[in-house]
């Protein structure tokens, strides 16, 4: 009985491992490779302050569904928002700063409106991503690096 119950452990060991990398893969399956294009500047002035905005978009928007982007007021909040979106935008540099994020979204075509601001004359990092989270099911997914012109 001990060598059957040994071989049932160390097959279980074997397997194991391969059933989360399954699962992860499965998990951001449920979510489309974001494809992400930067679009242009917008110069503009806040408190005071000039800074650039650097403006990008999901081209491939059409693929998400609406319902990821549904007020979830179940879900954690927003800083005070306490209806935000079930899906949610991390932007980064490329050395994987996190550059700004977006939390209240309210459908797939809030995906072309993506953007980080610096301070006028500081210089944009050389490429940027995003991370998606739906916070509903855990499912994450990561766009391609999209290059930033200086």
């Amino acid at each position: 009985m001990k060598p059957i119950c040994s071989a049932a452990i160390a097959l279980a060991l074997v397997l194991a491992p391969s059933a989360a990398v399954l699962g992860a893969k499965k998990q951001a399956a449920s979510l489309p490779e974001p494809k992400l294009r930067f679009v242009g500047t917008e110069p503009y002035e806040a408190n005071g302050f000039d800074f650039i905005r650097y403006k990008y978009e999901v081209t491939n928007r059409d693929k998400f569904r609406k319902e990821l982007f549904a007020a979830s007021p179940d879900l954690p909040a927003c800083n005070e928002n306490p209806n935000a979106s079930r899906t949610w935008i991390d932007l980064y540099d490329g050395k994987g700063k996190k550059l700004y994020w977006f939390c209240a979204l309210t459908g797939p075509d809030d995906l072309k409106d993506l953007w980080f601001a610096i301070t006028g004359g500081a210089s944009p990092p050389g490429e940027v991503y995003i991370e998606m989270t739906d916070r509903r099911t855990g499912a994450h997914i990561r766009s391609n690096f999209a290059s930033t012109p200086k």
